[in-house]
C-alpha cells in the first residue's frame, strides 16, 4: 500500500472517532496534524444497534495501529457514569492495545469541543438524534436533550423521519388529509406505490390498501429501522427546498425544539450574557431550518472551528502531549475538509 506524503511508518499518530446513531466515522492523524488514514461504518450507540460493537470492532482494525500514541473518541449514547459503558471502553482497549492513552465521552462533547477549541459557547447537534451542550466563561458543562427515540431527540433525524412517515400513514388511513403531495413524494422515495397511481376509483381503494401494505412491510424490513427513518431527514430538507409546506413546517417545528434544548442548557448554567452557539449534525444542512433557528436565538451561529472529528483529535492529541496551538489547529481543519465524504455511505 502507497504511504501517505505526509508520514512514515515510525511517526507517531493520534486516532479520532465520531461515532453517532447512523454513522461511524475515524482517521489517524500525523503529529503536523495531516490526516493519514480513514474509514467510515455504520453507527455505534448501543442503545439501538444491536451489533454495535462488531461494528465498532471492525471500525477499528481497518485503521493502522504502528504508532499510535493515543485515542479520542466520542460515541453517541456513551456516558462514563454509566455502568453500561465499561463495554464500550472494554472493546476500544482490546483493540488498540494496552499502550494507547484513551479518552471515550459523548459525541456532543467532542463536537462541542472542535466547535470552540475548547471555547465557551453552546453547541446544538441535531443527527439521528439531537442534543445541546452548552460551556460557560468558567469552564463549567450544562447538557439538554440527548434522552434517545422513546424519550426525546426531538429536532432530530428520527424525529423528522418519523413525523414525515406519520403524514403518509395518516393519508393512507383518511382520504382528504391534507397535502395528498407531500405523502406521494414519500412513498415514491421508498420505492412504494401511491394510492392515485392506479387507474380507477375502485383501483385506487385497493392501492390505498396496498400502499399501507407495502409500508408496513417497507419498517418492517429495515435491519436497523432507527437510522433508515433518520435518513428521510434528507427527504424533508429536500421537499421543504422545493417549497413543500408540510416539510418546511415540519423544520420550522424542529428549529423550536432545538431552540427549547439550547435555552434549557443556558439556564442551567445561568449566564447573564448570551453565549455564542453553533451546530452540527446531518438535519442542520438545511438552510430553512438553520435560518429558522438564528431567528430563535437572535443571534447568527459560529461556524464550527474544527469538525467533530477535530474536537475527538484535540483530545488524543493532548493526551498524547503534544502542543495543539492555532496553526495546528488550522492544519488539522485544512485536512480534515480535504478528506471528508463527499456523501454518507449507505448504513448496512
Amino acid at each position: 500500500m502507497k504511504q501517505d506524503s505526509h508520514t512514515n511508518r515510525a511517526d507517531p499518530t493520534i486516532l479520532a472517532l465520531d461515532g453517532g446513531g447512523t454513522y461511524t466515522r475515524a482517521v489517524i492523524i500525523t503529529r503536523e496534524g495531516h490526516v493519514s488514514a480513514r474509514a467510515e461504518g455504520p453507527g455505534c450507540n448501543p442503545f439501538d444497534r444491536p451489533d454495535w460493537a462488531e461494528c465498532l470492532r471492525t471500525l477499528l482494525e481497518r485503521l493502522p495501529h504502528h504508532g499510535l500514541r493515543a485515542a479520542g473518541l466520542g460515541m453517541a449514547g456513551y456516558d462514563a457514569e454509566r455502568p453500561s459503558c465499561t463495554a464500550q471502553d472494554n472493546l476500544v482497549r482490546a483493540a488498540l492495545g494496552p499502550d494507547v492513552a484513551l479518552c471515550l465521552e459523548n459525541d456532543v462533547e467532542t463536537a462541542h469541543r472542535g466547535a470552540f477549541a475548547d471555547g465557551p459557547g453552546i453547541f446544538i447537534l441535531a443527527g439521528t438524534g439531537s442534543v445541546v451542550m452548552a460551556r460557560g466563561a468558567d469552564g463549567r458543562p450544562a447538557r439538554a436533550g440527548g434522552w434517545g427515540w422513546l424519550l426525546g431527540d426531538e429536532g432530530g433525524g428520527y424525529w423528522l423521519g418519523r413525523k414525515a412517515l406519520r403524514h403518509a400513514a395518516h393519508y393512507l388511513d383518511t382520504p382528504h388529509a391534507p397535502d395528498p403531495a407531500f405523502a406521494h413524494a414519500l412513498l415514491h422515495r421508498l420505492s412504494l406505490p401511491a394510492p392515485d397511481d392506479a387507474p380507477s376509483s375502485h383501483h385506487a381503494t385497493t392501492t390505498r390498501a396496498n400502499a399501507a401494505n407495502a409500508l408496513r412491510e417497507w419498517l418492517r424490513t429495515r435491519a436497523h429501522p432507527r437510522s433508515a427513518i433518520a435518513e428521510l431527514a434528507l427527504f424533508v430538507s429536500e421537499q421543504a427546498d422545493a417549497g413543500s409546506p408540510t416539510a418546511t413546517a415540519l423544520l420550522h417545528r424542529a428549529a423550536r425544539h432545538l431552540a427549547e434544548q439550547a435555552q434549557a442548557a443556558t439556564d442551567q448554567l445561568g449566564e447573564a450574557a448570551p453565549l455564542p452557539w453553533s451546530h452540527g449534525g446531518s438535519v442542520m444542512h438545511s438552510p430553512i431550518l438553520l435560518t429558522a433557528l438564528t431567528t430563535l436565538l437572535h443571534r447568527a451561529p459560529l461556524p464550527p472551528r474544527l469538525p467533530p472529528l477535530g474536537g475527538a483529535a484535540l483530545r488524543a492529541a493532548r493526551l498524547a502531549g503534544w502542543t495543539c496551538g492555532p496553526d495546528w489547529i488550522s492544519t488539522l481543519a485544512h485536512s480534515l475538509r480535504a478528506h471528508a465524504p463527499t456523501q454518507p455511505e449507505p448504513t448496512p
